[in-house]
């Protein structure tokens, strides 16, 4: 049996996917961890038990520093523990971009045990597990991302030679024999964005301190990322009493999202015999679109994908119309309770299933009933608009949808 089968985990207002393709022997993808308590309450079993059946993550991607995605790898990789002896389950490779990436050394000179201990004090985070009291993740080794891909030893990028994960052109990572992964991005554009973002950012918070190559500065990197996040969010339609005309609604002017954060997300297409899935993060949605225009042909155009996880818990910043033109899937995946900043927004709604019928249902997954999405389950709409909505029935862990 050829068949992708994708797990999307309960995760707050975070995000966290297993793709599992499952043929002769199956192949395990994990994106994104959510927060530690996703990891904890509903994913930490479902590892278990694939390690019991012989199974391992083939890979793990990180897509990007925010605690909603790697807050529970943190968790993860400090009970794992050391890679060549896993507690829980054997991992094959991690990608995730970091400090180390991005070739930010000024100097090879060593930091003084002062400045060390300075940039350690001042590298703490405290998670918002947003279902319980907040965590310190920075209280003891190993107790950030970063310091846990190194301190245990993980193939951390190894697949890029040990650089920056991102865009290669057309060419694929195989995984195995049978499971690619095309990287989509980061471009080396969105990695300089983000090298002179996170440079700023130490020189402000480590005015006297200069750049070099210890591994502490991964922390400090992790710890501002995770602080630093944009003021401006999109002002979305908040009262949906009055929404009444859908396709007025998917024509709401579009303000696309500057997080340069979540510009540099690892944005992919994962392919397993004739099936593909597009993962997209938090992605800029132009970004996205001219990355799908370089790699095929305009008579290429529009893309059917398998599945396709929705940028950005569903934000209307992330999500635009001239991106939707070229790419649909009977299968979109959105994973938020709507905490935080109200996603999914209802126009992004409205631009995935108000456009033109391509011989398909269009099925909207969600890890969580949110009431403004009531709005949706308008009989005469999914009808008209040829659409149905899915939640995770809450009793369980994840949603799985065979593809």
């Amino acid at each position: 049996m050829n068949q992708i089968q994708v797990f999307m985990f309960e995760a707050g207002n975070g995000d966290c996917f297993l793709i599992k393709c499952v043929g002769e022997s199956n192949t395990n993808v994990l994106v994104d961890f959510g927060y530690s308590n996703t990891y904890k309450k509903h994913v930490k079993n479902h590892f278990r038990k694939m390690h019991d059946n012989n199974e391992k993550l083939d890979l793990i991607i990180v897509t990007h520093i925010d605690q909603d995605h790697i807050s529970g790898g943190i968790r993860f990789f400090e009970e794992n523990g050391v890679a060549s002896s896993p507690n829980i389950i054997n991992v094959g490779e991690v990608w995730h971009n970091s400090y180390r990436h991005l070739e930010m050394v000024e100097t090879d000179k060593k930091l003084t045990e002062k400045e060390r201990l300075h940039i350690n004090r001042n590298s703490i985070v405290v998670e918002k597990n947003r279902t319980s009291n907040p965590t310190d993740t920075s209280g003891k080794q190993g107790s950030r991302l970063a310091a846990n891909l190194y301190h245990y030893g993980y193939k951390w990028n190894y697949s890029f030679n040990n650089h920056a994960i991102s865009f290669k052109g057309e060419e694929p990572i195989w995984i195995n024999d049978s499971v690619k992964v095309t990287v989509l991005g980061p471009t080396l554009y969105e990695l300089e964005n983000l090298k002179k973002t996170w440079k700023k950012e130490l020189k402000i918070k480590f005015p006297t301190i200069e750049l070099n190559g210890d591994a502490i500065f991964d922390d400090a990197i992790e710890c501002i990322s995770l602080m630093k996040r944009p003021n401006n969010f999109f002002n979305s339609v908040k009262d949906t009493s009055m929404v009444n005309n859908l396709e007025k609604l998917a024509k709401t002017v579009f303000q696309e999202d500057q997080d340069e954060i979540n510009a540099s997300s690892i944005t992919c297409i994962i392919e397993f015999m004739n099936k593909k899935i597009l993962l997209l993060g938090d992605s800029i949605s132009s970004h996205v679109e001219g990355q799908l225009k370089k790699i095929y042909k305009e008579t290429e155009l529009p893309l059917i994908f398998d599945a396709i996880k929705v940028s950005h818990h569903g934000s209307a910043r992330n999500t635009r119309n001239e991106l939707l033109n070229i790419i649909d899937s009977e299968h979109f995946f959105i994973s938020t309770n709507g905490s935080i900043h109200g996603h999914p927004d209802i126009e992004t709604i409205a631009k995935i299933i108000v456009r033109p019928n391509r011989g398909f249902t269009r099925n909207l997954y969600f890890t969580n009933k949110i009431s403004k999405m009531k709005i949706f389950e308008n009989e005469e709409w999914q009808k008209k608009y040829e659409f149905k909505t899915y939640y995770r029935n809450l009793s369980e862990d994840f949603t799985q949808i065979n593809l």
